[in-house]
């Protein structure tokens, strides 16, 4: 037979069956391979020495590839997956989200934002409706469930260095267009400015709390005048118009108790903050 030679088909075959069953010499024998066989074996399609390595795909050979695998070709064809019930329950653990998880990843916000799980559905998570005038809202002792979108832009805006500390949750349209806070043009790019919000936005804010305490001071109870902030302004300028953290006080009443030890107008005035404001 010369060198190069190709068999015929009919060739082929008898030599095909002259090695079937009983007649293979190997019929009945098990292969035993080395280790160091099986290691050179499993090296040769590893990483460098690997064929398919560096090389990408023409268009038309993945489309040819996919539509093999398509339909009865695909070798899951008709085969139903089973998943185990422990494999079910560490797939629901995983994928779950809980306060305490929340608590964990996001600290800012959990300490910013009051959480509670659902007493009806203890898998939802419910937080306070931003609207003071809200049946859902921390005025009223109220709770609603939000949905995964507030969930994530009031997150973001809170712990992203570059977020604006908005996105606050609301209950309904109605609730986001009755709050003052909802209506704020609040902008990224505060640092290049003196003030965080404008003074217009401030009256409205400062009017806002004081109809809210019906204008009575918070300590002696006499006629409130000013706003005082809990979280000093020189300090955390971006908190200067939340709702929640300020109090109707009269002008006596602001300095005596409001301005006092670590927060007294002395201390405040020497620490350089690039949110400081001098409007009461």
């Amino acid at each position: 037979m010369k060198t190069g030679s190709k068999h015929s088909e009919e060739t082929r075959r008898r030599m095909s069956e002259l090695k079937k069953g009983k007649n293979n010499p190997m019929y009945g024998k098990k292969r035993v391979m080395s280790e160091e066989t099986r290691k050179k074996m499993s090296e040769a399609h590893k990483g460098k020495f690997s064929g398919m390595k560096g090389k990408k795909l023409s268009e038309k050979t993945r489309r040819l590839l996919s539509e093999k695998r398509k339909g009865k070709n695909n070798p899951m064809y008709g085969k139903k997956k089973i998943v185990t019930e422990e494999t079910r329950r560490k797939m629901s653990q995983g994928s779950k989200i809980t306060i305490e998880k929340l608590i964990q990843r996001y600290p800012f916000f959990s300490s910013i934002e009051e959480m509670r799980y659902n007493p009806e559905n203890k898998n939802e998570i419910q937080v306070r409706c931003k609207n003071h005038k809200c049946k859902n809202s921390k005025e009223k002792n109220g709770w609603f469930t939000p949905n995964g979108t507030q969930m994530v832009e009031r997150i973001r805006q809170l712990e992203n260095p570059d977020g604006n500390e908005g996105s606050y949750f609301y209950c309904s349209t109605k609730c986001k267009e009755e709050c003052p806070l909802y209506n704020f043009r609040w902008s990224n790019k505060f640092h290049k400015t003196k003030y965080y919000y404008t003074l217009e936005e401030y009256k409205i804010f400062k009017e806002f709390v004081l109809e809210r305490d019906n204008y009575k001071c918070q300590y002696c109870g006499k006629k409130a005048e000013h706003v005082h902030h809990e979280r000093p302004q020189k300090l955390e300028p971006f908190f200067s118009l939340d709702i929640d953290l300020g109090w109707s006080v009269c002008k006596e009443c602001h300095y005596k108790y409001g301005h006092v030890d670590e927060c007294s107008t002395g201390k405040l005035a020497n620490i350089k903050c690039r949110g400081e404001i001098n409007v009461t």
